[in-house]
């Protein structure tokens, strides 16, 4: 069993499923490493008074104002990283120091490339297993989903759609990063429009992306009308529709056509693969935990998360560079 700590008691850190009393629901660091059998949550770290006093309450563990007063109570195996990413650099580089067996961040892994480089490479000098937070690569159904694309059940994928909202920084990214996992590097990226700013911070650009040879089409929604987190991929041999950011994935493979002889159409009900959003940071800690015993290679490190920052880096530029013309 390894010992756990919670840097950051907000949202993702405690937040999302604060009144759930079993779990049902696990959408945060630390409900994984409290309802999680390898696991043990012994701290929360947060400047916040009321915070940390919801921390002790629910959890009945101590909490600290800052990483240093914790590592004068105790040294825990596993840290995770649950704050604003522009802080993320500087947390990291103290929580190093103090040799951690894992640390496990919260997306995107830095602000910049610059920092997010010098996060992994100071992870790899100490060999501190690094985890960066892009659940989707860790979910039953997206893994199931990865095995059929591969073995080519919806024949060969070439083209898609994406809704988005909330964006590119937000959401955006997390499907950028599923459709890297899926099929493989960005090998080109066009800017079909810069579109508003979530906020007035986060871009909502629509895009036109090609994954290794599947071509995407990348539409920003609005946020504020309702939330958009919904993919459909199309195949020689059948489709994908990957719904409400994951809950619902339903592939559809040919058949005759009924009404017109010598058409081919999809099929009406089409099979659903079984998911597992709901306790997506379960099964992050399974990965980590067998990462930790018997050094499997995890499905989103330092690595793959520099490479997703990049084609963001990238797109924010563009951005930037159409908002000014």
């Amino acid at each position: 069993m390894f010992s756990a700590a919670v840097v950051g008691l907000g949202n993702i850190g405690m937040g999302y499923d604060y009144d759930e009393t079993d779990a049902s629901q696990v959408l945060t660091h630390a409900a994984g490493f409290h309802h999680h059998p390898q696991y043990d949550l012994v701290a929360g770290i947060d400047p916040d008074f009321h915070s940390r006093k919801k921390f002790e309450k629910k959890f009945g563990k101590p909490s600290f104002i800052s990483v240093g007063d914790l590592y004068k109570e105790m040294s825990p195996d596993v840290i995770s990283l649950g704050i604003p990413t522009s802080l993320h650099f500087a947390v990291y580089q103290e929580l190093i120091q103090h040799s951690p067996r894992a640390i496990l961040c919260e997306k995107p892994i830095a602000p910049t490339m610059e920092q997010g480089k010098k996060m992994h490479e100071m992870a790899q000098a100490a060999h501190c297993v690094l985890l960066v937070n892009y659940m989707r690569r860790f979910e039953p159904g997206v893994i199931e989903l990865k095995k059929r694309i591969s073995n080519k059940e919806l024949g060969d994928i070439f083209k898609g759609t994406l809704w988005y909202s909330k964006g590119i920084l937000n959401n955006g990214s997390h499907f950028i990063d599923l459709l890297i996992f899926l099929f493989g590097s960005v090998k080109s990226l066009v800017l079909l429009g810069p579109g508003r700013k979530h906020l007035k911070s986060d871009p909502e650009p629509d895009l036109k992306l090609i994954f290794g040879d599947v071509e995407i089409y990348m539409l920003a929604g609005r946020e504020e009308c309702f939330s958009l987190k919904e993919m459909e991929l199309m195949g020689t041999l059948g489709s994908i529709y990957y719904s409400r950011g994951g809950e619902e994935i339903v592939l559809k493979i040919i058949a005759p056509n009924e009404l017109f002889p010598g058409y081919m159409v999809l099929e009406k009900e089409g099979m659903h693969i079984t998911t597992d959003l709901q306790r997506y940071q379960l099964h992050v800690l399974d990965a980590l935990y067998q990462t930790l015993t018997t050094g499997a290679s995890l499905n989103s490190d330092g690595s793959t998360a520099l490479e997703t920052l990049a084609v963001v880096e990238n797109v924010l530029a563009l951005v930037k560079e159409a908002s000014n013309v």
